[in-house]
């Protein structure tokens, strides 16, 4: 008896009926081709058809760029806030000292430098970016060129300035702001930031706080739990971070006996010392 199954009865493609089938969509069930074969970033070795690997319930990452592609983030805001901030700031200097030439005024027109930089970062210029990071270092210099006695203190204040820009250019979240191309691993890390059990991340601060705090060891054990029934690395999008509501878990059950036992009774030994001394 052969065991070879016709072609005819072979599994077909749906897409194209005349290549066999190399595998069944992990969503859909449907038969796919090795060219319609799609895998989709952070969720294993599951395979999708080409339909089912664009949905967004499928694809959670194409759907958090989606979510976040060209709307301000909190960086923007902040950015424009003190954009706002330097020029309320110089238009109420210049209200008291008036447009004259004193060093005072001139030094108060220094804070309208960043203002064209913070308005076109605020409308998503991307030119803007690259401006930030070079922004205090011209303030610095500008402000080195009308007083020569504080060179180190202008370069020590506009140190602050660049690592922030810093931070900005690099922010993930930013970058889609500013409709800039951004690779899944970096899509992967901000969602796992934001939507990957967030709950697990509570549950490691407040077990981290009751060490130093004991009275937030419930909290920590609550979220512990509520986070550990919460993971489901099958799920899609998967849903992890079992590690860090095992350690705010621990942490929570650990911190009183720790209080308990060996902080309470040293504090109380140290304190009769000084006391009865």
């Amino acid at each position: 008896m052969s065991l070879e199954v016709p072609l005819s009865q072979q599994g077909r493609c749906a897409v194209h009926p005349d290549l066999p089938a190399g595998g069944t969509c992990s969503r859909c069930g449907s038969f796919f081709c090795a060219d319609c074969a799609t895998s989709v970033a952070g969720l294993g070795v599951r395979l999708y058809c080409t339909a089912c690997a664009a949905r967004p319930d499928v694809n959670y990452l194409e759907a958090l760029r989606q979510r976040y592609w060209g709307k301000r983030d909190d960086w923007a805001w902040v950015v424009g806030g003190v954009t706002l901030l330097l020029c309320v700031a110089t238009a109420a200097a210049l209200a008291q000292w008036g447009l004259r030439a004193t060093k005072s005024s001139l030094f108060t027109l220094l804070l309208l430098l960043p203002v064209p930089v913070g308005v076109a970062f605020f409308l998503g210029q991307r030119w803007a970016r690259h401006a930030m990071l070079v922004t205090p270092l011209v303030m610095a210099m500008a402000a080195d060129a009308m007083n020569r006695d504080g060179r180190f203190f202008y370069f020590l204040c506009a140190i602050p300035g660049v690592l922030t820009g810093l931070r900005i250019h690099r922010d993930v979240r930013n970058q889609l702001f500013f409709r800039l191309p951004v690779t899944p691993g970096a899509l992967k890390f901000l969602w796992d930031q934001r939507f990957n059990n967030p709950m697990a991340r509570q549950a490691s601060r407040f077990g981290l706080s009751s060490v130093f705090m004991p009275l937030f060891a419930p909290i920590a054990v609550i979220c512990g739990v509520v986070a550990l029934t919460r993971v489901d690395l099958k799920a899609t999008p998967p849903i992890g971070r079992r590690g860090q509501a095992i350690a705010g878990l621990a942490l929570g059950l650990v911190s009183p006996l720790l209080w308990g036992f060996v902080v309470v009774p040293f504090l109380d030994r140290w304190i009769s010392q000084w006391v009865y001394k």
